[in-house]
């Protein structure tokens, strides 16, 4: 298959899971939009719209708006770390209330579909350190929707035996303290920096005439 065929077919695998995943935790929500709160299911809808633009413009988009996608990228492998490292281990199958199905796309399958489509279709060599900071754009702005959302009035409830004004714990400064909070925003800055190192070393490496592997 020409490569740039087998690139599209990935993009749209990539925006088929993303979409079902969030579609699927609206159906089975009991408020209708209510899943929309949560930086998973904004991560994934973020991936949706992106990748679907990206089906129909990737040759201006591939380049114009690299800084763009790869803060996305950033997102949801975010999604995926968080939640399998901080949320999972404490979550109580009984009371999550969430679809498997549902979960595994929005945590797992979409995550996975769009690092390996960086990795493989990825401009390589082009991220700079300096990006990683702007990376940090789209957690900043979901953590002032949720002290917005919160003021208005609105709850978080993920299960039966669970409300509060934050969706994560580690939102929560006023019970959990800063270090959490601080602990995921230098999470954050590492997976960023980790994106940009693969991206101009790892997979921008070639071999010299002595068969010895360096940067591009």
């Amino acid at each position: 298959m020409n490569k740039l065929y087998f690139h599209q077919a990935f993009k749209f695998l990539i925006v088929l899971s993303s979409a079902l995943g969030v579609i699927l935790a609206i159906v089975h929500a009991d408020d209708s939009l209510y899943p929309l709160t949560y930086f998973t299911n904004q991560s994934n809808l973020l991936v949706f719209l992106i990748y679907f633009f990206y089906i129909f413009y990737y040759k201006k988009y591939q380049e114009k708006w690299i800084t763009i996608i790869y803060q996305v990228v950033l997102a949801i492998v975010l999604t995926a770390i968080v939640y399998h490292l901080m949320l999972r281990p404490y979550i109580d199958p009984k009371t999550f209330g969430v679809n498997p199905f549902t979960d595994l796309l929005v945590h797992t399958v979409t995550p996975i579909l769009v690092v390996v489509e960086r990795i493989i279709f990825g401009k390589k060599g082009i991220l700079q350190r300096k990006q990683a900071l702007l990376w940090l754009t789209f957690p900043f702005l979901y953590y002032l929707f949720v002290l917005l959302y919160g003021f208005l009035g609105g709850s978080f409830h993920a299960g039966t035996d669970y409300e509060s004004k934050y969706p994560y714990f580690f939102l929560n400064i006023k019970e959990e303290g800063i270090g959490y909070f601080f602990f995921v925003i230098s999470l954050i800055l590492m997976i960023g920096y980790l994106m940009v190192f693969i991206n101009r070393v790892l997979l921008n490496r070639k071999r010299n005439d002595h068969g010895i592997i360096k940067a591009k």
